[in-house]
C-alpha cells in the first residue's frame, strides 16, 4: 500500500506542479500509515507544504431510501489549516460508495476552500464516481479531479470490490474490524502531533 500511495503521487506530480503549494491530505485512520506515508512522501519530495487530516470514522448502514450509508467522524487529527489551500486530496485504498469521502469532503470544506479538489484510490468500483459527485453541487463537484490505478465492475452481497482489493479492507490491512482500526493511532499521526509540542528552539535529535 506504500508503494501504491507512492505510485499514486508520482501520477498526480506529473500533471500537477506541487513546488510551493498547499496541499491538504485527509484520509480514514487505516489508510495513513500505508497508502498516505507513501502518497506524503512523494508530494513533500515535490516541495510541497502537505498538512495532514486523519480521521477516524464509524460507518454504519441504514434502511433509509436513498441513503444506504454514512459515516461518522468520532475522531480527528488536523494539522494547522489555511482557510485557503491549493490542492485538497482525499485519500482512500478503495473508492466504491460515497458515504465516507463525502463526510471527509465536507468536514474539510468546513474548515477551508481549495482551488481543486482531488480523489486519489489504487481502486474505484465503476458508478462510484457518479454517486459522489451527485451528493454536492455542480460548483464543488466540477472541481473533481480523479487519479485512479483500476476500475472494477463487480462487488459482491457485502459491498466487497471484485477483484479489486477483494474481501475487506479492514482485514487485509490488519485490522479485525472497523471497531479494532478506530482504536489505532497512526504512527505517522503521532510523529506529527510530538513534533508540534517540540519547543521551537529545540534541536532535533
Amino acid at each position: 500500500m506504500q508503494r501504491l500511495g507512492d505510485c499514486l503521487a508520482h501520477r498526480i506530480s506529473e500533471s500537477v506542479d506541487f513546488k510551493g503549494k498547499i496541499v491538504l491530505v485527509v484520509a480514514g485512520v487505516e489508510d495513513v500509515d500505508s497508502l498516505g506515508s507513501g502518497f506524503i512522501e512523494v508530494l513533500t519530495r515535490a516541495g510541497a507544504d502537505v498538512r495532514l487530516t486523519c480521521l477516524w470514522m464509524d460507518r454504519k448502514t441504514l434502511n433509509v431510501p436513498g441513503r444506504e450509508e454514512v459515516a461518522n467522524i468520532i475522531q480527528e487529527y488536523m494539522d494547522p489549516i489555511p482557510p485557503h489551500v491549493d490542492h485538497f486530496v482525499v485519500l482512500k485504498s478503495i473508492v466504491s460508495s460515497s458515504c465516507t469521502i463525502r463526510t471527509s469532503l465536507l468536514r474539510m470544506l468546513d474548515e477551508t476552500e481549495a482551488e481543486h479538489i482531488h480523489v486519489a484510490s489504487p481502486v474505484m468500483l465503476k458508478g462510484a464516481r457518479r454517486r459522489l459527485e451527485a451528493e454536492f453541487p455542480a460548483s464543488v463537484g466540477d472541481k473533481f479531479e480523479y487519479w485512479i490505478l483500476a476500475v472494477d465492475a463487480q462487488a459482491d452481497e457485502n459491498g466487497n470490490v471484485i477483484p479489486g482489493i477483494g474481501g475487506s479492507v479492514y482485514q487485509r490491512m490488519g485490522f479485525t474490524s472497523q471497531q479494532d482500526k478506530n482504536f489505532y493511532m497512526p504512527a505517522l499521526v503521532a510523529d506529527r502531533i510530538v513534533s508540534r509540542r517540540k519547543p521551537i528552539d529545540q534541536p532535533s535529535p
